[in-house]
């Protein structure tokens, strides 16, 4: 079954998506660093790992934030020998996953792609693809919701603040796993049950402003827009957090869509669009038989059509008291007359089939003396041997691949 493969590139990692042919649909490793912003040959090295693998996918597609990045990315997917590889900005790719799921009556939308340092809004036909306005907002972004929950664990006394970066990393990763965890729960705490770490209820307090700010952003772009949207899809991981979409529906009066698994839209997108591209794409036809067999199978008809010539040539030039046949067909009756010096004598002759005697020749009553009958040589019909069909081939298959897989740190068990 054919699979299909797309990368994405954010602020804080790099994430993949792999569907196939029937719709099912794999999260890919994340390769997540939260020191250091993946670059482009971040991404090629992903990408050369992918392909080298033993279930590689016969389709891989990369999503791209800007033509910029776009042309870095393909610089870096030349040095890693890497080809074959559909390259496609991100609100393509959002549309190429979002399109099949999405009802008729919405032609335009907003697209809200809230991450980890921003959201992007975007308004979008859903059909051409065709943008009516964009824009971008810092007010609420994934960092930043990072940073709240950070200040209220340190603040509570209980753990201390990072002395290493190892340490740093480690405080990060927890906070966001508590943040994460609110989207689903009323309230986090410590494993032992003593301590509660943090309410949705403030949480939400806190950020809470800064998500009617955005919820106005995009208001304001669909006011100046084209067409104003029909509803709002938001996806990226800060989709997440309850709040966003409620602060959204209550600002726009609209509809809002997040998507089961909104941080995968736009690696998912990638994947649909590089399955769409190699679909489309026609194979050449290539002959598999070896040149010198087709160089025979054109030159021995040839040379048999050649020597048929030459022989009923020769033979059509003997000497003139010698019998005169035609090679027309066997059996077939042809009359000769001969003018011997004794006198005329007219004879008809049967060519001999083979392996029979001919029959001997009968003479009639001499008729009236005749100018001798024209001699017409009949040109022989050949026709070449049908050629032989061409040996089946089979052609070489892809083999199979697997997401590399890289091992992650643990993230700390929230009690609920």
């Amino acid at each position: 079954m054919r699979s299909s493969v797309g990368v994405s590139l954010g602020t804080c990692g790099i994430r993949t998506a792999r569907t196939t042919e029937d719709g099912t649909w794999t999260d890919g490793t994340p390769f997540d660093d939260w020191q250091l912003s993946p670059s482009a040959e971040d991404v090629a090295r992903v990408v050369r790992g992918i392909v080298d693998r033993p279930d590689a996918p016969q389709s891989l597609g990369v999503a791209h934030r800007s033509p910029e990045e776009r042309a870095q990315i393909a610089a870096a997917l030349a040095e890693e020998y890497v080809s074959d590889v559909h390259l496609i900005d991100e609100t393509g790719a959002a549309l190429e996953y979002l399109r099949p799921g999405l009802p008729s009556h919405h032609r335009t939308i907003a697209l809200f792609d809230a991450g980890d340092t921003g959201v992007g809004i975007d308004i979008v036909d859903v059909e051409s693809g065709r943008s009516y306005g964009s824009t971008r907002t810092t007010a609420i972004s994934g960092s930043a919701f990072d940073a709240i929950v950070r200040e209220h664990i340190l603040g509570l006394g209980i753990v201390r603040p990072p002395q290493s970066p190892d340490e740093e990393s480690a405080l990060t990763a927890f906070c966001r796993g508590i943040k994460e965890a609110l989207s689903t729960h009323q309230t986090t705490s410590t494993p032992d049950g003593e301590h509660v770490l943090l309410e949705r209820h403030i949480f939400e307090l806190s950020i809470a402003r800064s998500t009617e700010q955005a919820a106005a952003t995009v208001r304001q772009l669909g006011l100046e827009a084209e067409f104003y949207p029909d509803a709002v899809v938001a996806f990226g991981g800060t989709s997440n957090v309850p709040l966003v979409r409620a602060t959204l529906e209550r600002f726009l009066q609209l509809p809002v869509i997040v998507p089961d698994r909104p941080e995968l839209v736009v690696a998912g997108g990638a994947a649909v669009h590089a399955a769409h591209m190699d679909a489309a794409r026609v194979p050449p036809l290539v002959s598999h038989r070896p040149a010198l067999t087709r160089l025979g199978m054109i030159a021995l008809p040839i040379a048999g059509v050649i020597a048929a010539i030459g022989l009923f040539t020769a033979i059509g030039s003997g000497k003139g008291d010698q019998p005169l046949s035609t090679p027309a067909s066997v059996g077939e009756r042809v009359s000769q007359t001969t003018s011997p010096a004794a006198g005329t004598t007219t004879t008809s002759t049967i060519a001999p089939a083979p392996d029979v005697a001919p029959p001997p020749p009968t003479t009639s009553a001499p008729p009236p003396a005749a100018d001798p009958a024209p001699y017409v040589q009949y040109q022989p019909h050949y026709y070449p041997p049908a050629p032989a069909p061409a040996p089946t081939v089979p052609l070489p298959q892809i083999p199979g691949v697997q997401m590399p897989v890289i091992p992650l740190p643990v993230l700390p068990r929230l009690p609920f």
